[in-house]
């Protein structure tokens, strides 16, 4: 295969939109990495800038590449080293956390890949030397409602990078990156023996607080002071200061939202078995205080029962949701996780026993996927079941934002595989878990939250779309003209479900589009957010009631793990290449210690039988063995 250059819009071979795969190198880790601060050092030499690495990775700096090749699998090691093993198990995090691409061909270095870095329409990075700016260039100019969400996406990144001894990575403002409203860690930075402390956070914090927005500047330097003081002791309680913050500033800002759906058969399925809602014929429009709601599923389980499960889940889900309160008492992020995880647990069950009422079994039992965006204001609650997939763009690029239910992605969160290693193997894409299958207890929503400070879209997609990378390929003709208000709503959605069945065509499509929009209020004298006034709030036990679930654990790799194959393969035959050596030698060492252990019992009762033998006289010899009477 021939390389692709670094300004080709198009692949030589395949002829699709190239998809840039810029990649950040990290060396070889010593192995007491986790107890010093390790640094890259490069094994590239300045002479091979601007020259192929292993005919394939294009070396733009000693430590940036453009994968000429994005097709082929990366090299992967046998092994993987405990290090690079940390960033698969935080892959639910991306994209806050870059996920492992592989090693340079010849080298030993891992590359990692952060979705869609800032580069122009020619692919021209933005940042030919960070890749992703630091937080600390673009802080000083960010409004507030911006600088309160990137502390918030760092706050709820405190907990899950602590518990896999990697915190100080926040806390090296070198190391956080920003991608729009979005944080990126450019890489991770393992611990010394003693954990940093929470203090440690609201220090940097205050340094933060000298250049943020006048309307939050008081705010900033009061929860960093207290956060340092050891007066905030739990990042729970930075969590839910942050939040009720956001939600004060987002009152200067009016929001607005488009939806629109679209579901289509495609060109080689007799029936449609995807359902999405809205499922009206022209764009719902949606303004402040009302809810914004946008559900997809892909329905699984032979005629007629994919499509009727997807059609029920997508009538409980409406159903319970236009009945929920949004009052100031009932709209905390917990009690609205709570809430979606719960309703979806209700559509599960529905579709589950009527399962068991019609006596479905084994693959006759229907099921679906589901991707579901509640949008309110300033949030977008995003939950997800399956393998249908929700997509965050804005004019800074398209981010995928929730993780497939598939066996590939539960062998990269529990360490075992690099996600483009996994993908390879057989039953890569059968799903671990789908509504209606079994009971809610085994089922797991994926719910996340994001804030919205900006313009932007979601798209929500079955596979039919995002199969062999569509959505990354088409995303900047289709959708980025709509965001910069060049094509219709209506019009993007049925670009999209063309192109899906076009360019794919193998299954049904469905595709929905929340167009969010946001600007300043015109007409309201904006005030700064006080310390005083949240403080108020906390006193009333609106912030710290509930808190937001999402910062809590890392997800349930002990439940991911026990999760049942709903595909046809079996599980076994997943296990990758190298565990399977693993437990082949494994399996061998304890047949030669069974075997050892049975000789030597073999041999004990042997020599005991003759020591016995010995012992004994002639007449009891004879009463045990009797003479032959001949």
């Amino acid at each position: 295969m021939a390389a692709n250059n670094l300004e080709s819009s198009l692949c030589r071979q395949c002829k699709t939109p190239l998809v840039k795969r810029y990649l950040w190198a990290i060396g070889a880790i010593s192995n007491n990495s986790l107890e010093n601060k390790a640094t890259f050092s490069s094994q590239i030499n300045d002479s091979e800038i601007g020259l192929l690495i292993g005919d394939r990775y294009l070396a733009l700096t000693q430590q940036i590449f453009l994968d000429t090749k994005p097709g082929l699998t990366p090299q992967i090691p046998e092994e993987i080293p405990q290090e690079i093993s940390t960033y698969l198990q935080l892959f639910s995090y991306s994209p806050h956390i870059p996920q492992v691409y592989g090693q340079l061909d010849g080298y030993n270095i891992w590359l990692l890949d952060y979705g869609t870095v800032p580069h122009d329409s020619l692919g021209k990075l933005d940042y030919p030397q960070q890749l992703v700016p630091k937080i600390l260039s673009f802080w000083p100019q960010a409004e507030a409602i911006r600088q309160l969400n990137w502390l918030r996406q760092l706050a709820s990144l405190w907990k899950p990078l602590l518990e896999r001894k990697v915190a100080s990575t926040i806390l090296n403002p070198d190391l956080v990156r920003v991608n729009g409203s979005l944080i990126q860690l450019i890489e991770l930075e393992f611990d010394a023996k003693t954990p940093p402390k929470l203090q440690e956070l609201g220090r940097l914090w205050s340094q933060f607080a000298k250049n943020a927005s006048p309307l939050i500047k008081q705010l900033i330097e009061t929860i960093s002071l207290r956060i340092e003081n050891g007066s905030i002791e739990k990042i729970e309680q930075v969590l839910g200061l942050l939040d009720y913050s956001l939600e004060l500033c987002s009152q200067n800002y009016d929001y607005s939202y488009q939806v629109f759906a679209c579901s289509d058969s495609g060109p080689t399925r007799p029936n449609n078995e995807d359902a999405a809602y809205p499922d009206n014929s022209t764009p719902v429009v949606i303004k402040n205080q009302d809810v914004s709601l946008a559900i997809v599923c892909d329905g699984v389980g032979g005629h007629e029962g994919g499509e009727i499960a997807a059609k029920e889940t997508i009538h409980h889900l409406r159903t319970n949701i236009e009945d929920m309160s949004f009052s100031q008492e009932h709209n905390s992020p917990g009690t609205i996780f709570k809430q979606l995880a719960k309703f979806t647990n209700k559509a599960n069950d529905a579709i589950c026993k009527r399962n068991d009422n019609e006596k479905r079994q084994e693959r006759q039992r229907m099921g679906t996927t589901l991707v579901m965006s509640l949008i309110r204001n300033h949030e977008a609650y995003l939950n997800s079941v399956g393998d249908s997939r929700i997509y965050l763009v804005t004019s800074a690029g398209c981010h995928q934002v929730t993780i497939d239910d598939d066996l590939a992605s539960r062998e990269v969160r529990l360490g075992y595989a690099v996600y483009r290693d996994a993908l390879q193997y057989p039953s890569a894409g059968a799903l671990i878990q789908a509504l209606g299958m079994r009971h809610s207890s085994a089922l797991h929503s994926n719910v996340k939250r994001f804030i919205i400070d900006d313009n932007c879209v979601f798209l929500l997609c079955t596979d039919g779309l995002s199969d062999f990378d569509r959505v990354e390929q088409y995303w900047r003709n289709t959708i980025l003209p709509m965001l910069n208000g060049k094509m219709s709503i209506a019009s993007t959605v049925k670009t999209l479900v063309k192109i899906a069945n076009e360019k794919n065509g193998h299954d049904n499509v469905t595709v929905a589009l929340v167009h969010c929009r946001i600007k300043p209020k015109t007409s309201k004298t904006i005030s700064p957010i006080l310390w005083s006034k949240v403080e108020t709030a906390i006193e009333d036990s609106l912030v710290w009631s509930d808190v937001n679930p999402e910062i809590l654990t890392l997800p349930n790799t002990e439940f991911i793990a026990t999760e049942p194959n709903l595909a046809e393969s079996t599980q076994e035959n997943f296990i990758p290449h190298r565990t399977k050596q693993t437990l082949l030698l494994l399996a061998t060492f304890l047949s030669v210690i069974l075997l050892v252990a049975l000789g030597f019992i073999l041999y004990s009762l042997q020599s005991r039988i003759e020591d016995q033998g010995n012992d004994l006289n002639q007449p009891e010899l004879e009463q045990i063995i009797p003479d032959n009477e001949d």
